[in-house]
């Protein structure tokens, strides 16, 4: 039989190892919603990307702080960016499922 302090000792660390894997498969749901979420406004941006080009070249010519965002490339800069903001959140999923896996052996 275990004594009162040993009891709570193993309620606590229950405790916090149901909270620790509430917490990670919180992150992991929030990588995949946010990886999903990416993909989806790169789809968007990419098939939207000759209407963007064209757009551009109609535009009257205004004064930006940036050269890039005068020519019609800002399309590109912006599929590149949402290609690199891609890439860390599939890396951050699978990190996050790899954690999920070991926690749960």
């Amino acid at each position: 039989m275990r004594s009162i302090d040993e009891q709570m000792q193993e309620i606590l660390r229950r405790k916090a190892a149901y909270r620790a894997a509430k917490a990670l498969r919180r992150k992991l749901i929030a990588a995949a919603a946010a990886c999903g979420a990416c993909a989806a406004a790169l789809t968007a941006v990419v098939t939207l990307l000759p209407r963007l080009d064209v757009a551009s070249e109609q535009a009257p010519i205004r004064q930006y702080g940036s050269l890039v965002l005068k020519l019609p490339a800002a399309g590109y800069v912006l599929v590149a960016l949402l290609s690199f903001a891609l890439g860390v959140g599939v890396t951050l999923l699978c990190r996050y499922a790899r954690q999920y896996r070991e926690r749960e052996r």
